[in-house]
């Protein structure tokens, strides 16, 4: 199985922004568990793998995240 690099958030917004990497990229690099829930999302919502969905699923993490703060979980 071929290495998977991650990267940290920083290094994969300036890829974005560069136009290196859109969306799919950003998730696959983030992390294993990412790549593992990003499946997961997209089975259970009958998405179809891509930038689109990819996405969506980044824009779900952020309100998880939001949430999370805001109960003081984070």
């Amino acid at each position: 199985m071929a290495q998977q690099n991650y990267y940290p958030e920083e290094v994969l917004v300036e890829k974005m922004q560069s136009g290196q990497y859109g969306w799919l990229d950003y998730v696959n690099h983030f992390s294993a568990e990412w790549q593992e829930e990003y499946a997961r999302y997209c089975e259970e919502k009958g998405l179809m793998v891509g930038d689109d969905s990819a996405e969506a699923f980044v824009r779900y993490k952020d309100e998880q995240l939001e949430a999370a703060m805001e109960r003081g979980d984070a």
